[in-house]
């Protein structure tokens, strides 16, 4: 009874030193990044809305004609510190609802709602001291500045002001794209998710 009593003890007491050097060691290196949300906000006006934006080819959510800020979608891993050098790809499609007609909206017919222009862009993270949301702001012309705060954009410490606006000298320009995403590329997407199955 000793003897396994003893064994046991030798094993919980291994295996607790294990688990604890690998916890300081996975925390220490996961410490380094920080997970956190996506937020799109536009500034082109009330007859626009980004129908879709990716950053690093994640999220697909939309930002509306209200001009968002206030919902967010999973998510991206930006390092702890700030460091130069940080960007992200940012992808948008923009859709012109100037020329709408409600009846046939309504009706599920959308040919009255145009795509103005879908754009990518390689943007500068902003330099911040605690990493918060990863706001994603949209400007016309294809311009695009994205910022990490801890700030809503109806706060002014927010970093960009809110509601529409010709363009912010921050902004970095994007280019034009015929698709969101190549084929090549959504084969490679499906190859990595596959992977595991």
């Amino acid at each position: 009874m000793k003897k396994y009593v003893f064994r046991t003890l030798l094993v919980l007491v291994t295996g607790v030193t294990l688990y604890v050097g690998y916890s300081e060691y996975r925390s220490s290196r996961e410490d380094e990044f920080v997970p956190t949300d996506i937020v799109g906000v536009q500034h082109l006006g009330h007859d626009f809305n980004i129908s879709e934006f990716y950053v690093n080819k994640y999220g697909g959510t939309n930002v509306g004609r209200e001009g968002g800020g206030g919902g967010s979608v999973c998510c991206v891993v930006l390092p702890r510190q700030w460091r130069p050098g940080l960007v992200v790809e940012v992808r948008w499609e923009v859709t012109d609802w100037s020329h709408e007609n409600r009846e046939e909206i309504e009706a599920g017919n959308f040919e009255s709602v145009t795509t103005r222009g879908m754009y990518i862009a390689k943007v500068p993270v902003e330099k911040y001291e605690t990493v918060g949301e990863l706001y994603v702001h949209f400007f016309p012309r294809g311009r695009v500045r994205v910022v990490s705060t801890m700030y809503s954009t109806l706060s002014t410490a927010h970093p960009v002001r809110r509601g529409p606006a010709e363009g912010d000298p921050k902004a970095t320009a994007g280019w034009p794209i015929k698709e969101m995403f190549t084929q090549a590329e959504l084969d490679e997407a499906d190859r990595r998710r596959n992977k595991w199955q």
